[in-house]
């Protein structure tokens, strides 16, 4: 028995071996931050390293620009930091406000898409009809083998997956009311990402695409989930 005795480092070294594992596999489950706010935390911190390092610039700038002049007094770490904050609150408060002022000037001419805006492009409404016109043939060609219905979900090996992306950056996908079919004329299909902005393509049931209209869109939602 062990019981009294010091371990051996026969007996420890499995300890330590399991202690130095970083992940856990074979379908075990593993804890840790969302990638989102792993993403999140990463830049916060490169840009506190990247104001320390332009602080400490700044110190040896000043401090080697005014050698010669005594009067001029001599720059801190500290003090360096502050103005570099300031001047880093001072360049956000500025280009927030050029941001505001095109917001102004040309409103609705940007839409939110992913991390970034783009512009809203009138030339881009073919491609984005064509998009999702290849979604309803694909669409309403499984309901003609199904006995017309639509499929229940958006990840039926019937349909390829990228028919169900829509023509942006990310790919997003359609927003797809499963389990429809052919009888509810009026109902909504399938309906373009948000990030196209306020004015999107909605395919019904029926086959029509059209341009509708944010506030269009929760309204007849709205009304398919009353009782």
């Amino acid at each position: 028995m062990l019981l009294g005795r010091g371990l051996k480092p026969i007996h420890w070294m499995p300890l330590l071996a399991l202690l130095l594992v970083p992940e856990a596999h074979a379908g075990m489950t593993v804890y840790g931050l969302r990638d989102i706010y792993r993403l999140r935390l990463e830049e916060i911190s490169f840009f506190i390293v990247l104001l320390f390092v332009c602080s400490f610039g700044l110190k040896l700038v000043w401090n080697y620009a005014f050698k010669g002049f005594n009067f001029v007094p001599r720059l801190k770490f500290v003090q360096a930091f502050c103005v570099s904050l300031l001047f880093g609150v001072l360049m956000l408060l500025i280009l927030t406000m050029i941001s505001g002022i095109r917001e102004v000037l040309t409103p609705d001419a940007w839409r939110h898409q992913g991390t970034s805006y783009r512009l809203n492009d009138t030339a881009q409404e073919p491609a984005r009809r064509r998009s999702i016109e290849h979604l309803r043939g694909a669409l309403f060609e499984y309901a003609r083998t199904h006995d017309g219905r639509f499929p229940a979900h958006d990840f039926v090996p019937d349909i390829p997956e990228k028919i169900w992306e829509s023509p942006d950056q990310a790919g997003s996908h359609y927003s797809y009311s499963g389990g429809l079919t052919t009888n509810g004329v009026d109902a909504l299909l399938a309906i373009e990402p948000w990030n196209f902005g306020d004015r999107r393509f909605v395919l019904k049931v029926s086959g029509d695409i059209e341009m509708w209209s944010t506030k269009q869109i929760e309204a007849k939602l709205a009304e398919g989930k009353r009782p």
